[in-house]
């Protein structure tokens, strides 16, 4: 099993064409299993992962409100 940013709010941003729950882009997405564990971890550092947020950090980053 491998690590991933999906929070099971799913849907890319038409305007940006990134994924408003996890904030990476449909290739991205759908290439995620091909990914060797080094790109999968530069892409969640990429996105802020690396940082020691909660869940409910991470939500309030994609919040629209």
């Amino acid at each position: 099993m491998y690590v991933t940013p999906c929070m099971s709010i799913c849907y890319i941003d038409p305007s940006n064409g990134y994924c408003i729950g996890c904030g990476r882009t449909k290739e991205q997405i759908s290439e995620w299993s091909n990914y060797a564990d080094e790109e999968r971890m530069r892409i969640m550092k990429d996105l802020g992962y690396g940082k020691r947020m909660g869940r409910e950090e991470r939500l309030r980053r994609y919040d629209r409100g």
